[in-house]
């Protein structure tokens, strides 16, 4: 089609042509003029046409360059020769090969998080099988079996500490959830950081004085810093948590906050079993746990959590330990300008 009408436009240029000629051959002007116009219209028709013909060529030319060489980036093809050049044709593939390059992070990306969601799926229906499985088993036993009162008992007991646990998982899961699907938001404000620490401390008090674990906290009343309190909180009480979990009865855990020039550092130090260096990174993945963790009661959510939260108010989490000596857990809080 596109051939077709470049054919009927240059006839039509051509009859104009060929039109002015003879009506410039009908003018009463001398023969020689005549002939001198004559030769000047035709002369520009032909400058005319070569000129279309030729820009025409080179531009059929530069779009079989760019057709080739998109066809070799798409084949994974390096054009490092052509992109050196200062031409059209070097930007036009360099803008291609920019374009392939997002192209493949985004797939890489959408494959990355399929996977991560499958994984997650996996992740908890594992940890929703073991308490749902227990409570089956102990509601099919009370059910089907004649047992004493004391024993009713504790089997009602156990089913209420499965569907306890229940509860924190999916409790935990929904904030996750929240979490990562940006659907939860932090709302910063200047308050004094010896009222989120004392909120969380409060969540282990109790599971501390059981142990026999002292808690000390070095907070300055007036240290203020802009944050969620509600959900450092949180994130503090997850940190805590672990410490309690993991500290032998009798141990200690001590909370203290510094004020450094740019950030509000919180640190949790306990004397409990430590952990492995090369974990470091590990310990806050989801559902991650250590093997000499394993028989302590626990989902491997809380520290994901926690750097979840504090991330998402701009700050981050730095962990260091060593093995049968303890853990420190600092937390950096940015400072806001006035």
């Amino acid at each position: 089609m596109k051939k077709i009408v470049g054919a009927v436009l240059i006839a039509i240029h051509f009859l104009a042509v060929c039109g002015g000629s003879f009506f410039l051959f009908l003018q009463p002007v001398p023969f020689e003029t005549k002939l001198v116009l004559w030769a000047v219209l035709w002369g520009l028709w032909a400058a005319g046409m070569g000129s279309f013909l030729y820009y025409r060529k080179q531009y059929v030319d530069h779009c079989r360059q760019v057709c080739f060489y998109a066809q070799e980036i798409m084949k994974g093809n390096p054009c490092a020769g052509v992109q050196n050049q200062e031409t059209l044709t070097s930007k036009m593939v360099m803008e291609i090969q920019k374009t392939g390059e997002i192209l493949e992070a985004r797939a890489s990306t959408a494959e990355k998080e399929i996977a991560e969601t499958q994984q997650m799926v996996s992740d908890i229906t594992h940890q929703l099988k073991t308490p749902i499985t227990n409570i089956k088993m102990y509601g099919d036993t009370l059910c089907e079996e004649t047992l004493s009162g004391e024993e009713e008992r504790q089997f009602i007991q156990i089913i209420g500490q499965q569907i306890k646990k229940l509860e924190f998982l999916i409790d935990s899961l929904a904030k996750m959830s929240r979490l990562e699907s940006k659907m939860m938001h932090m709302h910063p404000d200047n308050c004094k950081m010896i009222h989120t620490v004392t909120q969380a401390v409060n969540t282990v008090r109790s599971r501390a004085e059981e142990k026999g674990i002292e808690l000390q906290v070095n907070v300055r009343p007036t240290l203020e810093v802009s944050h969620d309190s509600k959900w450092t909180a949180e994130a503090l009480g997850n940190i805590l948590d672990n410490a309690v979990k993991y500290t032998d009865s009798g141990g200690k855990i001590s909370v203290n906050a510094q004020n450094l020039e740019m950030y509000v550092v919180i640190s949790v130090s306990d004397n409990g079993m430590g952990i492995d260096p090369r974990h470091y990174n590990q310990v806050f993945q989801r559902f991650y746990r250590e093997a000499k963790a394993a028989k302590t009661e626990g989902l491997g959510i809380g520290l994901y959590l926690a750097r979840q939260i504090i991330t998402l108010q701009g700050g981050y989490i730095k962990v260091r330990s060593n093995e049968g000596q303890g853990t420190k857990f600092q937390i950096f809080l940015p400072k806001k300008a006035a």
